[in-house]
């Protein structure tokens, strides 16, 4: 009777072992699977900006299914959202592939902040894709109410990226009420809603900004938007000395230190980015480093 005791313990025994040995190799040929459709380059089309496979994604609606690797998962997407980020020129499929790993990131790990606030600060530095950068903001709002950077930094968005200037300030007024919230910005809240899409102003609105911001990554975002708010302001400075010089010469300057010899500027401005400022044939005056104007300061 013993024996066939322990020899029933030990059937049991090895039912459990071998049912849980078949389980993990369910979840590794299920991980293994996952991580082979992320890298498949065929999946970076349009179609399917986020650059995953239609698997994952589907995992990250339905988490339960994740079979204990929900964790895993969560951080292997936000490690390729880091990589995404941190291209220094994006394309707008990158741009729309980082909205993506930030959702199916979220839908992994809901109450992890900081993709949210990185995320959205660096989809808002694309004004086709402040929106996007609004959308998770909210959601990151959502998950911790009580958090005043999540309607600061929405603030910001709507103003830096969007000129929305009613809404920046309501926005800053909401995250003045919230426990935390740095003094400052009451004051910042109501010039927003007072002062117009200026980059003098902007570059004024900034600097507290920056100042408060602890996190590396998140003011490394920041110090790029001054960096490319300073070249609009010098650009337009340049746009109104050129007109003046028109005005005086009846002709275009052929180079930028015409402007200072003629008394119309005090001297050359440094370009931010470690670049020069050029002008064309015609008197249009360009930086070698920035490609693109800021929309948000140009009259509409």
């Amino acid at each position: 009777m013993r024996r066939e005791g322990t020899t029933r313990k030990y059937r049991r025994g090895w039912g459990s072992w071998c049912f849980m040995l078949l389980l993990l190799l369910l979840s590794a040929s299920l991980s293994s699977r996952i991580l082979e459709e992320r890298t498949r380059s065929a999946r970076y089309h349009a179609d399917d900006a986020s650059g995953m496979g239609s698997l994952l994604l589907e995992i990250s609606r339905r988490p339960s299914l994740s079979l204990g690797f929900r964790n895993f998962f969560a951080d292997t997407v936000w490690l390729k959202a880091v990589q995404v980020a941190g291209n220094l020129k994006m394309s707008p499929a990158e741009y729309d592939r980082l909205y993506n790993l930030l959702d199916v990131e979220a839908n992994f790990d809901p109450k992890f902040e900081v993709p949210y606030l990185l995320g959205g600060l660096v989809l808002g530095e694309s004004p086709d894709h402040a929106q996007k950068a609004l959308a998770v903001f909210k959601r990151g709002r959502r998950e911790h109410p009580a958090d005043w950077r999540f309607p600061f930094y929405m603030g910001y968005t709507s103003y830096f990226s969007l000129g929305e200037t009613e809404t920046a300030g309501k926005a800053m007024g909401e995250a003045t009420r919230l426990p935390g919230s740095p003094a400052y910005l009451p004051g910042l809240a109501s010039r927003m809603l007072s002062e117009g899409r200026e980059p003098g102003a902007a570059l004024a609105l900034l600097e507290p900004i920056v100042r408060q911001e602890n996190d590396s990554a998140r003011r490394a975002v920041l110090e790029r938007r001054i960096r490319e708010v300073t070249v609009e302001r010098d650009l337009q400075a340049f746009e109104k000395a050129v007109e003046v010089y028109r005005e005086k010469t009846g002709t275009a300057p052929r180079e930028l230190a015409d402007l200072v010899r003629a008394g119309i500027l005090p001297g050359i401005p440094e370009e931010p980015n470690g670049g020069k400022y050029l002008i064309d044939t015609g008197g249009k005056v360009r930086s070698d480093k920035v490609s693109q104007r800021l929309r948000v300061f140009q009259s509409r």
